[in-house]
């Protein structure tokens, strides 16, 4: 399973506003400087993390980024799966019930209910103050 670039830049975006919070916002273009990408991208990445109430942002010549909430209450497990669809690694992991058509469901179920409680215990201040 590959985890794809908006995953690492909205974490890596997330950390740096996290790290300014609640104090100020971070201009886009500092977020560009530092995450190294373009304009577009991480505004589509931040647009995804605004819908799920994750990053909020304000407009103006002092506007910019920061957390909707402290970086205690942003859990890693709510950034990735904003930025990656759920975490759906096969369609038969979120239906209900078993699936009929694949014997392996077991297993994928298992790998996904594991890899969304590790991601859930980490929160954005745990990577701030490296308890990960």
């Amino acid at each position: 399973m590959k985890l794809s670039s908006k995953t690492h830049y909205g974490l890596m975006a997330c950390h740096i506003l996290g790290r300014n919070y609640p104090d100020k916002t971070v201009s886009a273009s500092t977020l560009e400087s530092c995450i190294s990408v373009s304009g577009k991208y991480l505004e589509k990445i931040m647009r995804m993390l605004a819908g799920r109430n994750i990053v909020s942002a304000t407009r103006g010549a002092s506007g910019g980024y920061y957390l909707s909430r402290p970086p205690e209450q942003i859990k890693v497990g709510e950034v990735v799966r904003a930025l990656e669809d759920d975490m759906e690694i096969i369609e038969c992991v979120t239906k209900d019930g078993k699936c009929k058509c694949c014997p392996s469901s077991r297993v994928w179920k298992k790998l996904y209910n594991g890899i969304n409680e590790l991601l859930d215990s980490i929160t954005i201040a745990d990577m701030i103050n490296g308890n990960v």
